[in-house]
């Protein structure tokens, strides 16, 4: 018996002869749905609806995720990279530039997302609608960005999926999908559905899809759910529509993988409603016929209050009024702004003095936009003024960085009775390398939640780490044609003023 021992222990120092490999993880796939909120998931699984999310809950786990920093992109960069903002470099929906403000981009982020690391590793991954992910970045796999859909360089990676992803956008228009194809936002979201259906029949370790529709149609709709008003479905319809597509891509994928749902931030009733008009101030002016007298002044459409200068003789160029017929002439515009009113009849517009920080800005007066009772036509003594209101949005949905947001999870490595209390979206990727026996960075802002898998995952892979998986160059701010088109989604949704 000692004999026989001791030359088992022989065997294992014997040149050429390895301890046993552990088994190689599963791969994951990752859904990210932006703004899901349990109550609704609760409550459409009371009814019968979301199967293929009740299918993933029952065979695994499910938890509130704790969110941070009341920003999508932040949050959604702070899962991707494991650290905090001031590390990543991505602060807001916006980076400041001295040509104005532009929308955030995988340019401005200071350190590897995970899809970096498993390249790094020689790991295949796929991502699909990430927020910030444009440009996209040479990867050990392919890229679909947040802004795929546009017409722009370095939309999709490799470029030569590009002809590829084109072909799955027109099928993603034809066949039957519970993502519209007539609201932009829900067509992204179709497309990457369809991408990532494809994809998931190839190899790959990680498999990263992100839904942004929900959250967008939870800002505008929310009040139409909760109050059981025409509309009511379009919230749900969201849900459904990413629980078919959870559905699609499962069963594209092999059958042997872990899945995970999670979700940025939940969702509540905004009281009151927000109310956002995007308002040409100077289209009113021109009908009223101000226009070669008053004009606004550094002011955009979103903005609710319009500062406005006069044309003044010696100080414009081409000014037409004297210093002496201003005071007059304020009596007259405010007057006929009286007038100016709603399809309701409500009062559209208020004439005002200009106040401290409006007078330092070159302000003479200001316009001040009223929401109460806003549509989508103004009239002048009952006469349509064409072209002034771009366009009224109602937000009656929104969140803050306490409103959190939901996890599950599922597959042969998730332990079913795992307690995932805490659980924070500084936790997924440090979760995910560990998933992948990949080592896990010290300096991440959360911890691997090694509880959520089985204890014999656990022990074929003991927990390992590294001090960094490095940073990354920011090459600052990027600008691209499709800008204002993005910002004026942001501010119609009132991320941005």
């Amino acid at each position: 018996m000692r004999a026989a021992l001791l030359l088992a222990v022989a065997l294992l120092v014997l040149p050429g002869c390895k301890p046993k490999e552990p088994p190689k993880p599963h791969p994951i796939v990752l859904i990210g749905i932006d703004g899901g909120e349990w109550k609704v998931i609760r409550k459409l699984w009371s009814e019968g609806k979301l199967p293929n999310l009740k299918s993933v809950a029952d065979r695994g786990v499910t938890a509130t995720l704790r969110t941070a920093y009341n920003s999508s992109p932040v949050i959604w960069t702070t899962i991707a990279t494991g650290v905090t903002p001031r590390e990543h470099g991505i602060v807001d929906f916006v980076v400041p530039t001295p040509q104005g403000d532009v929308p955030i981009s995988s340019d401005v982020r200071k350190v590897p997302a995970i899809w970096n690391m498993l390249t790094q590793a020689k790991r295949r991954v796929n991502v699909f609608g990430w927020w910030g992910s444009w440009p996209a970045e040479e990867i050990n796999g392919v890229v679909v960005t947040d802004r795929a859909l546009l017409d722009l360089d370095r939309r999709v990676s490799p470029a030569s999926y590009l002809p590829t992803f084109q072909e799955e956008v027109r099928r993603a228009r034809q066949e039957p999908s519970l993502f519209g194809a007539e609201d932009e936002a829900e067509m992204r979201d179709r497309a990457i559905a369809k991408a990532a259906v494809t994809l998931a029949g190839k190899p790959f370790d990680l498999h990263l899809v992100y839904f942004r529709s929900p959250d967008i149609i939870s800002h505008n709709y929310w009040k139409y759910y909760e109050e059981s008003m025409e509309n009511r479905d379009r919230v749900p319809r969201s849900y459904e529509a990413v629980d078919q597509a959870l559905g699609r891509i499962l069963a594209a994928a092999p059958k042997d993988l872990n899945v995970l749902v999670i979700s940025d931030h939940g969702f509540h009733a905004a009281k009151p409603e927000e109310v956002k008009v995007l308002l040409d101030m100077d289209a009113v002016l021109k009908r009223l016929g101000y226009l070669t007298r008053v004009y606004t002044y550094g002011t955009p459409s979103f903005r609710q209050v319009k500062l406005l200068r006069f044309s003044l003789a010696g100080r414009e160029k081409g000014g037409r009024v004297r210093p002496a017929e201003r005071e007059a002439l304020l009596r007259q515009l405010a007057a006929d702004l009286k007038e100016v009113t709603y399809e309701s009849g409500a009062p559209a517009l208020t004439l005002r003095e200009a106040r401290g920080r409006e007078v330092r800005e070159g302000a003479d007066f200001a316009v001040v936009v009223q929401l109460e009772g806003a549509s989508p036509t103004l009239k002048f003594r009952g006469e349509r003024i064409e072209g002034a209101i771009e366009s009224v949005s109602r937000i009656s949905g929104t969140h803050t960085r306490n409103t959190h947001g939901i996890f599950l999870a599922a597959g042969p490595d998730i332990d079913p009775a795992a307690k995932l209390e805490g659980i924070r979206v500084h936790d997924i990727t440090p979760t995910l390398l560990y998933g992948l026996g990949l080592p896990v960075a010290e300096n991440f802002a959360g911890k691997a939640r090694t509880d959520l898998f089985k204890a014999a995952f656990r022990e074929a892979q003991p927990l390992k780490t590294i001090r960094t998986w490095g940073t990354r160059r920011s090459a600052g701010a990027r600008t691209s044609k499709e800008d204002e088109k993005l910002l004026e989604e942001l501010r119609a949704l009132g991320y941005i003023n």
